[in-house]
């Protein structure tokens, strides 16, 4: 059974895509706004979406990280893993998974989407981060991947 734990309140409306957002960028504020997403940036079916913001993926500086993981997406062993990545930032992001999408750096440009997909073919616990510094760096470094067998 695939679990993924999300933040992220996507609505349709008018043909169009919108994300719940964290808003302000000083990381202190409660207050949220809705922006539109990029083209293509849809979760994929039995697939994960995850959103890097101004706030961390899937708003994680609301959600106490860095002590508190977040998202956290859980697979068993042997599945094949379908993430689509949109970066609804004014900033780059990067985005890697530990042992399975690491080889290069995974540069997400401001309206950018990523997709990816890799076989979860051995159990344990990876970290999915961000490959590149900017100020919500710490906020992208303590997603995980658990892969169970």
């Amino acid at each position: 059974m695939l679990v993924l734990a999300v933040s992220v309140l996507v609505v349709a409306g008018a043909g169009l895509f919108f994300a719940r957002v964290a808003g302000g960028g000083n990381h202190s504020t409660t207050e949220t706004s809705f922006i539109k997403l990029p083209s293509g940036c849809e979760k994929p079916a039995n697939g994960y979406l995850i959103i890097a913001s101004n706030e961390g993926f899937n708003d994680s500086v609301l959600h106490g990280a860095p002590a508190k993981s977040w998202p956290i997406i859980t697979v068993k062993e042997g599945s094949t893993v379908n993430i689509v990545v949109c970066n609804v930032d004014t900033f780059a992001h990067g985005f890697q998974i530990a042992h399975y999408f690491d080889s290069n750096v995974e540069t997400v440009g401001p309206g950018e989407v990523v997709k990816v997909s890799f076989v979860a073919n051995e159990a344990g616990d990876f970290d999915m981060y961000c490959s590149i510094f900017c100020e919500v760096h710490i906020f992208m470094q303590n997603a995980r991947l658990i892969v169970v067998s």
